[in-house]
């Protein structure tokens, strides 16, 4: 028998629930490229170089293999080889965390309002240290994982995989920037960086027993997240017009999009430009109080509430507003003394001219070392 639930005897279960993603909104650095960085020489263009192919194989290309969230299951043996043990790993991660302002108290409020969720294509190593700083518990994030320690690698092998990185490096990154749904002609460059990413991948390393690591992996891709957003749904049995969902990285796109044509809360919070043409609500911010008063007005009175505030985003307006929490909108206030956090409706109209600026406010804010 179901065991007997006294909240849901009164009538007081939650109707709304939150998802969020992390890079943008609660962290502000790449801790998978950081990872690169610290361990693979040359690491920084090394991991640019993967992550574009990543991204021109599932949005380009549309291969039936493609699937964005790959560059996290494709730079594992590479880290393997130079060297990543699963505690230097996640001691790099600890290190260089760079959490976005209030994060640890906006999780807090959040978590003790709504069912809140974490959906992120960060490795486990990142993750833990997310939410140990945040004082969240890790059961409630969806993460990638992957167990360097758990696997031998011999020196020839780690030999050959080094200087495949070294192929790989060796690469003019591509410049251009790939429009969602819009065709485009790969140039030279592209084409040389597909046929020597494609003859490592498919051939080289598939013939490797590193290659282990890769298949027993588990990634979180833009599917994944769409997929978890459905399972969550299906769990807590409240619908996308229920549910907020904080994204910004272009993975993101297809959840965001999902909730945002559900009728719920689709926020693109210092978004790239995909995730912008996916989201209702996009929000440019360097502190992330703003996000938990949207949220809060969601889950208060729903979307209609949210366009309204917007609608109403002036700072003597929302001094003298009547608010779910007047607490909260004042410590927003608070923390933004001299220029409100930019927050837009998103529609057809604006949606190109928003993405261009979110997706450059994000690159300022993650090519930042300190805040």
């Amino acid at each position: 028998m179901d065991e007997f639930n006294v909240m849901e005897e009164l009538g007081l279960t939650h109707d709304k629930q939150l998802i969020c993603s992390c890079q943008g909104f609660l962290q502000m650095n790449n801790s998978s490229k950081g990872l690169c960085e610290r361990f693979i020489k040359n690491g920084d263009k090394f991991y640019d170089i993967i992550s574009r192919y990543d991204d021109i194989i599932a949005y380009v290309l549309n291969r039936d293999e493609g699937r964005s969230g790959n560059t996290a299951r494709f730079i594992a043996p590479f880290l393997k080889a130079f060297g990543a043990t699963d505690y230097g790993m996640y001691q790099y991660c600890k290190e260089s965390l760079r959490i976005m302002p209030e994060a640890k108290r906006v999780m807090k409020y959040l978590t003790n309002t709504l069912p809140t969720f974490i959906s992120t294509s960060s490795y486990e190593h990142n993750v833990m240290a997310l939410c140990d700083t945040l004082d969240i518990s890790i059961n409630i994030v969806d993460r990638a994982t992957v167990s360097m320690d758990s696997y031998d690698i011999s020196r020839s092998e780690g030999r050959l995989i080094r200087e495949m990185a070294n192929q790989v490096t060796n690469l003019k990154l591509p410049r251009h920037e790939y429009e969602l749904n819009v065709p485009m002609t790969l140039e030279a460059d592209e084409i040389h960086m597909i046929e020597v990413c494609d003859e490592i991948f498919h051939n080289k390393i598939k013939d490797l027993e590193i290659n282990e690591l890769m298949r027993n992996m588990k990634v979180v891709g833009a599917n994944e997240k769409a997929y978890s957003l459905l399972d969550i749904r299906k769990r807590t049995m409240i619908d996308l017009d229920g549910t907020a969902y904080i994204g910004g990285a272009m993975m993101d796109y297809q959840s965001m999009d999902l909730v945002r044509d559900g009728g719920g809360l689709s926020m693109a919070f210092n978004g790239s430009e995909f995730a912008v043409h996916g989201c209702n609500i996009a929000v440019l911010s360097r502190d992330c109080t703003v996000a938990a008063v949207l949220v809060q007005e969601f889950y208060n009175e729903g979307i209609e509430a949210v366009y309204e505030l917007v609608r109403n985003w002036d700072r003597e307006k929302l001094k003298n507003r009547e608010c779910p929490d007047r607490y909260l909108m004042d410590a927003m206030l608070a923390a933004n003394p001299h220029k409100l956090p930019e927050v837009y409706i998103v529609d057809k109209d604006n949606v190109k001219e928003i993405a261009k600026k979110s997706n450059g406010y994000r690159k300022k804010l993650f090519s930042q070392k300190n805040y």
